[in-house]
């Protein structure tokens, strides 16, 4: 089969196969479906102010304003030129179940390809937590110093941040833990983002003007590096039920007379980071989720605004001919030598790879050390002069722009090959 596929190519057949399924909605068209959703309601119910919204409807409100990306990839990338012989499973072996979907075929056409590329990013995670997440005790639990005590000495011989991982995720013997499955997952994720961001343009080529924002800075972070947070997977994680235990419950408003509830989970040691890094570098919060929730979600995180300098959300995104929300960071009146994105979705930093930060997502997992390895990857660039050389030279992104296959990447990075069993 012909896996040489065209760039010409490639934008229509995936914007088509994107326009036949669900959709995240802009701002405004999530505010005017809410809108129209309530005013049905009061006109079948009378003059009733409050309409009852059920679980269900929630849930499915909820899931517009959230946007999330899972690491789950069950399909196998074409790749150019055809792989060699002998290395043709790049995929780590995991228990398969019944709704998993299932390897992709020689046989099967490139418009079934390119569906299920699309669908892959988007899919549940298969990598799942096995502990049931503990009933936050408040804030303060959240942010404790113990967790970022072993970081205030910081030896050259430290392994390198995300790479390091990576590596021993994918060398004999291989661990079946939680985290390195998470790894491997997150590994061909991130490969597939980048390469399918690489077919991918901005659907309307007048969004980067348009979407231009200035931001006032202050004195304090004058010549200092500017740091972007996600915030869904990467800070937060917000789950799809509130029969789901979760660390906080936060009321969302979503019309002048709705509200509804949304369980969230707060990564081990957020809270704690962002007061680390305050005084040395800039924060920021950009979003592809809906304004009324982050704004939430960030109020919590830091509720005496000292913390965070500005938020971006979904509005701000750059909606690509494939219907996925990317930050492009040129908007941004900040120089891209001192600004970086640390963002668990790769393709949201694709436009920029060299100012993107990869992270493993964030679910539910008390064990997650994760920002503890980040806060020492962010405070070695300190006094850099520009961002993209130290992210080059530890983090290797530009490597996974190869389009013979994650293997490949692989052997660039390490000079080994995967050793799956």
């Amino acid at each position: 089969m012909d896996f040489n596929l065209s760039k010409s190519y490639l934008p229509q057949k995936i914007q088509a196969n994107r326009e036949s399924s669900a959709k995240k909605l802009s701002n405004s068209e999530v505010n005017a479906a809410m809108q129209k959703y309530f005013q049905l309601l009061k006109k079948k119910e009378g003059k009733v102010q409050h309409p009852i919204i059920t679980p269900t409807q929630s849930s499915k409100i909820l899931s517009q304003l959230v946007t999330k990306v899972s690491p789950q990839l069950d399909i196998q990338l074409p790749v150019k030129p055809p792989t060699p012989t002998g290395t043709q499973s790049y995929r780590p072996s995991t228990e398969k179940k019944a709704h998993h979907r299932p390897q992709q075929s020689v046989g099967q056409s490139k418009d079934l390809i390119l569906k299920k590329l699309q669908s892959a990013l988007f899919q549940k995670p298969k990598t799942q937590s096995q502990q049931v997440t503990p009933k936050s005790a408040g804030k303060d639990s959240l942010s404790v110093n113990k967790y970022f005590e072993s970081t205030k000495k910081l030896n050259s011989d430290q392994p390198q941040y995300y790479i390091t991982k990576v590596k021993n995720a994918f060398t004999k013997p291989i661990h079946d833990d939680y985290f390195s499955r998470m790894y491997r997952e997150h590994f061909f994720q991130t490969y597939q983002g980048i390469y399918v961001a690489s077919y991918l343009s901005p659907a309307d080529p007048k969004d980067l003007k348009n979407k231009q924002v200035h931001l006032k800075q202050k004195d304090i972070y004058k010549n200092k590096i500017s740091i972007v947070f996600d915030l869904d997977e990467t800070l937060v994680h917000c789950n799809e039920s509130l029969a789901i235990p979760s660390d906080v419950i936060l009321t969302i408003q979503v019309s002048p007379q709705e509200t509804i509830k949304a369980g969230i989970n707060i990564r081990p040691g957020a809270i704690k980071l962002l007061e680390l890094l305050v005084n040395d570098f800039e924060l920021i919060i950009f979003t592809a989720s809906h304004p009324c929730y982050a704004q939430k979600v960030i109020e919590y995180l830091d509720p005496n605004k000292t913390l965070i300098s500005h938020s971006l959300y979904r509005d701000n995104c750059i909606m690509t001919t494939g219907g996925m929300y990317t930050k492009d960071l040129r908007i941004f009146d900040r120089p891209l030598s001192q600004l970086v994105l640390v963002d668990n979705a790769s393709y949201s930093y694709a436009w920029q790879l060299e100012n993107g930060i990869p992270i493993i997502p964030f679910y539910d997992n008390k064990e997650d050390k994760e920002l503890e390895s980040l806060l020492k990857y962010l405070r070695g660039m300190q006094g850099c002069r520009d961002v993209r050389d130290y992210n080059k030279e530890n983090l290797k992104l530009h490597n996974f722009q190869d389009p013979s296959g994650p293997g490949a990447v692989f052997e660039k990075l390490f000079q080994q090959k995967m050793e799956i069993q």
